[in-house]
């Protein structure tokens, strides 16, 4: 990653230049309108409804399977010649169309006032060109958005209805939908950045690569629905998904990007460590929900299989502008970006701030009643789980849309000109193995067929049989005294289901049939059928995408933090989320509670959102487990102290997870307010399972279960240990009983050595073992840096440098109980002086790697920064005031002054006043402005190197303090 990172940087012309030329096609696509986005999709592979839709495009070709209609609606001033005007002009209409024809009713009264008159069409090949006919009987018959169509003088009303008109009317629908959200979701997501970063600049990425991972992938979609169904639903989970999780991901690059500052990096620098860090994890995290998300496709679905296509892509997308456009714009923009503007910034609290510590008391207030914390949070969830016991699920193409909409008004008109059912009829198709359906026998079996249908409930006629052209089938149609997409309608189907079979086995062996082998196939389907089929695919499958998921959790969360109890409870506490998810959406959508909100009850939620919701909050969730039990782990390495490992890895990591989720929260939230029913609905439940997981969970559960389980946490059967491979995210520190460790920093692999500051770190390692042998060891990269210019020589051994030191620890250095000594506090001599100042809190560290694998601690930047600025007060020596200049050329003045204005919260005198000033940053800028050792370097002050230009250095880190500080 680092690699790829410096590439990027250096070529970020050419990588702008490669997302332009992504950019303009996906613009241009979006912008012609030009897709094959569908409002059906839900088709179920083997289903009696798709073999009987199949035969009849292949074999009944004025049957049309899905037909679209044109509807002329009177209103109570329309007279005859009104309504004849009307039809003829939709008569005229639909001949502008090519490939459309229309079919007459004969049963169907003549045009007259007071009723409805319905034409419907037939076209000239298979549906799937349904919606581009629809959009342009749309445009001609002059229906605006949800408004229907007039004639000249607006007494009679004009429709569109049929399945490609429902698609036509999804994808305009869900283009004003995803403006809506986006104008709800840029401002919300925009102000929580500003929040973040205190700056408009640096806000401004997460959406600029929002923008285009939305774009592009929108782009991307309309390719491939030429090629395959694709849902209009993609669209909104695109856009959804596209914005959540490329702002996330950029967030967590630019925290870190703005942290290594901090510590002391040059932009290059900072940059190459962002996205060797956080932009490994987001790379990581994106195949983590992408691998949930595939989940999905084991119900085998085109609609479901459609929206998690997108919902991948989405992902993918964000992923790549995270990874590539990001280290491009840091290049060139870095040190705007990292500028925080003293108007909008809210705080300047750094690491270890004030929040850090609030979310610390917090969690060890769980901690210390973990049985009452755990009980409490997990009868919170319960309560908001139970609901799900009420749930129904559903599917209604048509109940997408409000009552007011002109698709509704269409239909309605419809039902009271032909009936309810007239539209969507139950499709009966009776196939013979043996081959001619017209001999009598066949034709008998069909006869007790249709009367077995009209005696039905709920179906109001059959009309007379149609056969095939190819001889083998005849198609029996009964018509509904009910909606198609009503529950009435659905047991009609099951209950033809059932009996039709039968009464065709008991025809067939009654009437001596040949043999058994040879009995007719009966097939039921229809829309009824179809959506039928769905909906049990989903209920039957869900739980292969449930034990896909969880196993996939599993698996990442052993891997990563080698702890069956740990990846077990991550499992479980996700089940939980989802589940508090799911109640959301019966209390929301099914009882109606927050109707006064705009939220309209609804008889069943949408079949598609809960298995969607299952795989993404199980994949997002899993991004924040491992991110928040990987500090955790990382900290009980080095303590050994489950509570104070949990109490470290919660506070340090709640204000990212937090920022992330509330963004994502915020955009959920947006398509909820703004989308159609099922969009809501996937809005409602995702924003819910965020919330619940990032506050809950990970804020109450996880401590309390963890503070119960102890050194359970870490369990892990030795044979499993030996078997998993080896994905630790930080290793013990070495215990130094080693005689040939050398320690190199992971970003200069080419470290010179024996040069001075390595003697010194070797040097210091030994004198360390000596004098405390379980010590941290802990020196930062940044001291190197100065080196890398000097010639290579042969490696040091830590046994040649080996010293006996009979003097004590400086104390600047103990923090606690657990002992850790910095490496420049060991070259003091004997008869040093101790300093006035006391350290207030822990050295901030990191870990480079050692030549054996291991890692060692080490200092931050930033904290050698404050470690340097120690010494410069407490020696005021010639040297401290040199490496202190190389320092800030290895920087610039104004983050070092940016770490060093905070000095005042990591040391304090003794004899220092009361007061809030900061007396330490004080003394700090007086002794940096006008640099006066009381020794030389070495005892020689002329060696040391270019001393005007140390002072000037230093005067300017000063001059950049009182800035800062202003």
């Amino acid at each position: 990653m680092t690699r790829l990172s410096a590439l990027l940087r250096r070529r970020r012309r050419w990588v702008f230049l490669a997302w332009v030329l992504a950019l303009v096609p996906s613009v241009w696509l979006i912008l012609s309108g030009t897709n094959n986005l569908t409002g059906g999709g839900f088709e179920v592979a083997g289903s009696q409804s798709l073999r009987v839709q199949h035969a009849i495009e292949e074999h009944f070709p004025t049957e049309g399977a899905s037909p679209l209609a044109l509807v002329a609606a009177p209103r109570p001033a329309a007279g005859y010649d009104d309504m004849r005007g009307a039809v003829d002009e939709l008569r005229r209409i639909a001949a502008e169309v090519p490939s459309v024809s229309v079919v007459e009713n004969p049963t169907q009264p003549p045009p007259q006032p007071g009723r409805p008159y319905v034409l419907t069409l037939a076209l000239d090949f298979e549906n799937t060109g349904a919606v581009d006919v629809a959009r342009q009987l749309r445009a001609k018959v002059g229906i605006h958005d949800s408004e229907p169509g007039q004639t000249a003088d607006g007494s009679v009303r004009l429709y569109v209805i049929g399945q490609g008109a429902l698609g036509a009317a999804a994808q305009t629908s869900t283009k004003h939908d995803i403006a809506a959200a986006e104008r709800w979701n840029l401002p919300v997501v925009l102000m929580v950045l500003v929040a973040v970063f205190g700056s408009l600049a640096a806000a401004a990425i997460p959406l600029t690569l929002a923008v285009c991972t939305v774009t592009v992938t929108m782009g991307i979609v309309y390719l491939l629905s030429e090629l395959t169904t694709m849902s209009v639903f993609v669209s909104s989970t695109v856009s959804m998904f596209g914005i959540a999780l490329a702002v996330d991901y950029s967030l967590f690059i630019l925290m870190r990007f703005r942290e290594e500052l901090r510590q002391g990096r040059s932009v290059q620098q900072a940059t190459d460590a962002a996205m060797t860090t956080s932009g490994l994890a987001v790379t990581l995290s994106g195949m983590t929900v992408i691998a949930s998300l595939t989940g999905i496709y084991l119900i085998d679905t085109p609609v479901l299989a459609s929206m998690a296509t997108g919902a991948i892509l989405a992902v993918a997308m964000s992923v790549l502008t995270s990874v590539t456009l990001t280290p491009a714009i840091l290049a060139t923009f870095g040190r705007a970006i990292a500028r925080r503007s003293p108007v909008l910034q809210l705080s300047r609290r750094p690491a270890g701030s004030e929040a850090t510590q609030f979310w610390g008391r917090w969690v060890r207030k769980v901690m210390r009643r973990p049985w009452l914390s755990a009980t409490a949070a997990a009868l919170f969830l319960v309560l908001l789980a139970a609901p799900v016991v009420s749930m129904v699920l559903g599917n209604s193409m048509l109940r997408q849309f409000p009552p007011s909409h002109e698709i509704r008004g269409g239909v309605n008109a419809a039902a009271e000109a032909l009936g309810p059912g007239a539209l969507g009829p139950v499709r009966v198709l009776v196939s013979f193995p043996g081959g001619d359906a017209g001999t009598p026998a066949n034709a008998g079996l069909v006869d007790a067929l249709r009367s077995e249908m009209s005696r039905a409930i709920d179906i109001v006629s059959v009309p007379p049989p149609v056969t095939s052209d190819d001889g083998r089938s005849v198609l029996l149609s009964g018509v509904l005294a009910v909606d198609p997409e009503d529950l009435a309608a659905r047991n009609a189907v099951d209950r033809l289901r059932d009996r039709l079979p039968t009464v065709a086995g008991e025809w067939w062996a009654g009437n001596g049939g040949p043999d058994d082998s040879a009995v007719p196939e009966v097939d039921v389907g229809g829309p009824t059928a179809l959506i039928k089929d769905f909906d049990d695919r989903v209920d039957h499958t869900v739980i292969r995408v449930l034990l896909f998921v969880s196993t996939l959790a599993f698996v990442m969360l052993l891997l990563s933090i080698r702890s069956v109890f740990l990846a077990v409870k991550g499992v479980l506490m996700t089940l939980l989320s989802v589940a508090a998810a799911y109640g959301s959406l019966v209390v929301v959508f099914q009882w109606g509670w927050f109707s006064w909100i705009g939220f309209e009850p609804l008889s069943s939620i949408d079949s598609t959102v809960p298995p969607l919701v299952l795989a993404v909050t199980f994949g997002l969730s899993m991004d924040y487990e491992i991110f928040l039990l990987a500090r955790i782990r990382e900290r009980f390495l080095v303590t050994g102290d489950t509570r104070d490992a949990v109490a470290h890895g919660v506070s340090t990591s709640a204000r990212t997870i937090t920022s992330a989720a509330l963004i994502m929260i915020a955009v959920f939230i947006g398509f909820a307010f703004a989308g159609m029913p099922l969009v809501a609905q996937l809005g409602v439940a995702c924003a819910v399972a965020i919330a619940v997981d990032a506050t809950v969970v990970r804020l109450v559960l996880v401590p309390a279960l963890m503070a119960i389980a102890e050194q359970w946490n870490w369990w892990l059967p030795p044979w499993l240990d030996k078997i998993l491979p080896s994905v630790d995210f930080e290793k013990p520190m070495p215990r130094g009983d080693g005689s040939e460790t050398v320690a190199f920093a992971d970003d200069l692999p080419g470290l010179p050595a024996p040069s001075g500051d390595v003697r010194m770190v070797v040097k210091g390692a030994a004198r360390l073992q000596r004098l405390a042998p379980g010590a941290v060891a802990m020196v930062d990269p940044l001291a190197f840096t100065a080196d890398s210019r000097k010639p290579r020589g042969d490696a040091v051994s830590v046994t040649d440098e080996t010293t006996k030191i009979a003097r004590p620890v400086h104390p600047v250095t103990v923090w606690r109980s657990r002992l850790a000594v910095a490496l420049d506090a060991l070259d003091f001599q004997a008869d040093d002086p101790v300093p006035e100042l006391v350290r207030s809190r822990p050295v901030e560290t990191a870990f480079v790697q050692l030549p054996t694998g291991d890692r060692l601690k080490v200092p931050t930047g930033a904290e050698t920064l404050r470690l340097k600025g120690y010494l410069v007060l407490a020696r005021n020596k010639g040297r401290d005031y040199a490496e202190f200049a190389e320092l800030v050329e290895c920087t610039d003045p104004e983050t070092v002054a940016t770490v060093l204005t905070q000095m005042d919260r990591y040391y304090s005198g003794i004899d220092s006043p009361t007061s809030d000033r900061p007396w330490v940053t004080s003394l700090l800028v007086r002794q940096l402005a006008d640099p006066n050792p009381d020794d030389g370097f070495r005892g020689d002050p002329v060696s040391v190197p270019d001393w005007e230009n140390v002072r000037k250095r230093c005067l300017s880190v000063a001059v950049a303090m009182l800035e800062e500080a202003r």
